[in-house]
């Protein structure tokens, strides 16, 4: 009988991925008040977040208020450097967590830069709940993100050994299931409110075989 090992994802699958942008905009808004006198930018930023502008964000706000683009990496520095006390883990997590641990190693992938990823999993305290993890760009750079079949691969190397069954949870169609459906992993998508990839095309081969709302219903689907 195969074993059964499950992998999360991070960012809006264990926790509000906003509430870390919204608290790193402060961070960045601070350093541009007290170095360029420029006030109200964590605002902005908080408002072109939830308009859709995650990927130009930076780019727009220096456009939006005239700042120079040398500014532009000392902001974003900010921005990466900042660690946040605490977030808080969606409701659902810390029991389907302990609930999963009884039957399975628990891994964790996430894309990012990634002592800004570490910072998240340190206020998260989540760390000690997973066997490994990966951190994407730890295995060369931006290139190995999801949906790089690198990350998939280093996990089931650390989780387990051909024949078990991998199960693979995330929030994003458009990379986070590519690679572990190839692989022949199940994968779950978990639809969040107010998750900031929303509205993202599903990528050809990104499907997920399950959707639920909530990580409560984990264990009766994989049947645990």
């Amino acid at each position: 009988m195969s074993r059964l090992r499950v992998v999360f994802d991070l960012d809006d699958t264990l926790y509000p991925e906003r509430s870390f942008a919204v608290s790193a905009f402060g961070a960045a808004g601070a350093w541009a008040e007290q170095r360029l006198g420029v006030s109200g930018l964590a605002d902005d930023m908080t408002r072109l977040l939830d308009d859709g502008h995650l990927g130009q964000l930076f780019a727009l706000v220096l456009e939006r208020r005239g700042l120079d683009k040398e500014h532009a990496a000392q902001l974003i520095e900010a921005y990466r450097g900042h660690e946040p006390d605490q977030l808080d883990l969606y409701a659902d997590v810390a029991p389907a967590l302990d609930r999963l641990g009884q039957v399975s190693p628990l891994g964790l992938i996430t894309d990012g830069t990634p002592a800004v990823q570490r910072s998240k999993v340190k206020a998260l305290r989540i760390a000690n709940r997973f066997k490994h993890i990966v951190y994407t760009h730890e295995l060369g750079g931006r290139e190995f993100a999801k949906p790089h079949a690198g990350s998939f691969q280093a996990m089931a190397a650390a989780l387990g050994e051909t024949g078990d069954r991998f199960v693979y949870v995330g929030d994003n169609p458009a990379k986070d299931f590519i690679s572990p459906n190839r692989m022949g992993w199940t994968t779950v998508q978990i639809v969040r409110p107010q998750r900031i990839h929303a509205g993202v095309t599903v990528a050809e081969g990104g499907a997920p075989h399950h959707v639920v709302e909530t990580l409560a219903a984990l264990p009766a689907l994989l049947q645990v």
